[in-house]
């Protein structure tokens, strides 16, 4: 069982940052300022397993350069 905890970073400047961490350690893309966001993020992290970009190629032109 993994544990996914939010974490709030407040640094040296006042600045807060939230972030996602499973078992100790960073979730990527996972940082932000806003705790609604971050909320959101853990949420979707927890249904979908992973914060990742999904791609999707719609289409694809190949060009001899000659």
């Amino acid at each position: 069982m993994a544990k996914y905890e939010l974490v709030k970073e407040t640094r040296i400047d006042g600045v807060i940052q939230y972030s996602i961490e499973i078992d100790g350690r960073y979730v990527s893309r996972s940082v932000t300022d806003k705790l609604e966001q971050a909320e959101e993020y853990l949420r979707i992290l927890s249904e979908k397993g992973s914060l990742e970009t999904l791609k999707e190629t719609i289409k694809t032109i190949e060009v001899n350069e000659d």
